[in-house]
């Protein structure tokens, strides 16, 4: 179960007292039935071996781009908010699953995936980052980072932690870039454990994010 968080009273930011908050003890993730020799013999090459030779979306780790971005943000690692799911399937080889397309990139030393959602109108909505877990070291870093990248818009006020702290409520979101970008934390269906994602939104639908964040 996630412990109280209870900020000391000499904090005087919300990121502050966001990155003490204390992670639960994170649940072992059910593994896939009936992974093929295949699967296994391709991870381990790339744990420890060069990227792969067909591997197209080789990029620079994120923890070495701290440059600041001009806005708005046109997009995330190449993906244009302006794109199809055939561009994004052409360009960048990305598997298709209905209104989401999953996007795999090689940053050196492993696989991220960057996963597209589209509108049934065919624009895409959001580009969403799945980083499991709450991590407090992994949080405070990609948050000092942010802060060096974009213009902070909005952080939790100590009412909306509290909130969250005691179940009231079910998200925390720190907003850049206008509302393009949103580092957040959320519960799990069972309330046990903190989950993380990061959205990067297009211009017009982060306002509109921005606009309903509980202040």
């Amino acid at each position: 179960m996630d412990h109280p968080w209870q900020p000391s009273p000499t904090q005087k930011s919300s990121m502050q007292l966001f990155l003490n908050l204390r992670s639960s003890k994170p649940m072992q993730r059910w593994l896939h039935v009936g992974i093929s020799l295949f699967t296994i013999v391709v991870f381990t090459c790339l744990s420890g071996c060069d990227a792969p030779k067909n591997y197209k979306n080789i990029i620079t780790p994120e923890i070495l781009d701290v440059a600041p971005e001009k806005l708005p943000l046109k997009g995330y690692r190449g993906i244009l908010f302006t794109m199809s799911k055939d561009d994004l399937t052409k360009q960048f080889g990305c598997n298709v699953y209905e209104l989401t397309v999953g996007c795999d990139f090689y940053d050196g030393s492993k696989v991220d995936t960057a996963w597209v959602v589209f509108n049934e109108a065919g624009r895409i909505v959001f580009i969403k980052k799945d980083l499991g877990y709450f991590n407090q070291e992994v949080a405070q870093e990609i948050l000092n980072r942010f802060n060096k990248k974009f213009p902070i818009a909005s952080e939790p006020s100590p009412f909306v932690l509290n909130s969250y702290n005691i179940g009231l409520k079910d998200t925390l979101s720190y907003v850049y870039a206008d509302g393009q970008v949103v580092f957040q934390i959320g519960r799990s269906y069972n309330k046990r454990n903190q989950l993380v994602n990061i959205f990067y939104f297009p211009p017009d639908i982060g306002a509109s994010f921005l606009e309903s964040v509980p202040q």
